[in-house]
């Protein structure tokens, strides 16, 4: 799963405010809000990031081991492409 590629959906719409990004998905048209980590990801996706380069970032941003990170950031990635926010990168 950490050779996946994920990149922010550009048919959403996005804004950080405060530390805090709020998304709307198009096809459903819900306003999804990210906590700080979330937001960091999401952040990272912007241009396109694999699930080991984003799990790599969190452990060295938040000094957690980077297996927790890498599972903790497979399981996010795939949580937001199922809500529509990521998208996988072919």
């Amino acid at each position: 799963m950490s050779d996946l590629t994920y990149r922010q959906n550009p048919r959403t719409a996005g804004r950080v405010i405060d530390g805090l990004a709020f998304v709307v998905t198009p096809d459903d048209n819900k306003l999804h809000s990210l906590n700080a980590t979330g937001t960091y990801i999401w952040l990272l996706a912007e241009t396109g990031r694999t699930v080991g380069e984003v799990a790599a970032s969190l452990a060295r941003r938040f000094d957690v081991d980077l297996d927790r990170a890498r599972g903790d950031a497979a399981r996010f990635c795939e949580d937001l492409r199922a809500r529509g926010i990521l998208e996988v990168v072919a």
